[in-house]
């Protein structure tokens, strides 16, 4: 089967096999493949135009598979999600009258493992999965799409001792759906301001928010332990955009909603 496979599609494994070493995984799995995939071919330009790079990926695989505690020696078995991947690469080839696999066929084929550790990976990392089959797809046929929205990069503005908890939850859950949480008001897309009841604008609340307005970033009230919205209170002229309910018992589905919130809250971002 590999003898189909070109020179850097052979390359991706041989990238694959040293990442999984590095984490000191037992096998190679579709996420090592996914790796492999972002520095290799035309592959990589099609990753990296769906918004996914090496160091998010990396951090990502990491997060998902944790770091084995000793090297492994010997040699590194493809996981049975791998070799499923691989041989789909191949069906791909064919179905599309191709007479070698290359790196774009790899590729779809990890996607083709839809319930693998990749497709995981992708999720976590904001990108979508069906548009990097799309992209992939119109790379075989020299189509040039446009690069798809940036992740949305946002800062948590909160002053209470008791919402600290509650905003690193938040800011985890976040993550999950490939939101970044960002620690300068100056490199963020969104303000996310953590109200709770009796809440008013600390001086350092006001100056974050002013340095967002300035540079006409939305302003987003996360409103927690029963808050109400204080329409009145908050600082600067920056844009308010729709407020945003999270309630510990509804954690998740609130927190959901907001990643929601924040793809439309600002222009050219995801």
């Amino acid at each position: 089967m590999l003898e189909r496979f070109t020179e850097s599609a052979r390359r991706v494994s041989v990238v694959a096999l040293r990442e999984a070493r590095g984490f000191n995984h037992t096998a190679i799995g579709t996420e090592h493949l996914l790796l492999g995939l972002i520095g290799e071919g035309g592959a990589a330009a099609v990753l990296a135009a769906a918004g996914l790079s090496w160091q998010a990926c990396r951090d990502r695989v990491l997060r998902v598979d944790g770091r084995g505690s000793l090297p492994v020696a010997g040699h590194l078995p493809f996981t049975p999600g791998a070799k499923r991947a691989l041989a789909s690469a191949v069906r791909e080839s064919l179905a599309l009258g191709h007479r070698h696999v290359g790196t774009e066929h790899l590729l779809l084929g990890v996607l083709a493992e839809g319930e693998g550790v990749a497709a995981d990976v992708l999720t976590g990392c904001g990108v979508d999965a069906a548009d990097v089959r799309d992209r992939a797809f119109a790379a075989l046929a020299g189509i040039d799409l446009s690069p798809a929205p940036r992740a949305a990069r946002l800062f948590l503005s909160y002053r209470r001792p008791q919402d600290l908890h509650l905003a690193g939850r938040i800011a985890d859950r976040l993550d999950d759906f490939g939101r970044s949480v960002v620690g300068d008001v100056g490199e963020c897309d969104v303000l996310l301001a953590v109200v709770g009841p009796d809440w008013a604008p600390t001086e350092l609340m006001r100056a974050e928010v002013d340095r967002a307005a300035r540079r006409a970033v939305p302003v987003i009230p996360v409103l927690v332990d029963g808050a109400a919205l204080p329409v009145d209170q908050l600082p600067g002229a920056g844009r308010a955009a729709d407020h945003v309910t999270v309630r510990h018992e509804t954690f998740r589905a609130d927190v959901a909603r907001l990643a929601d919130v924040v793809r439309y809250a600002q222009p050219g971002i995801g």
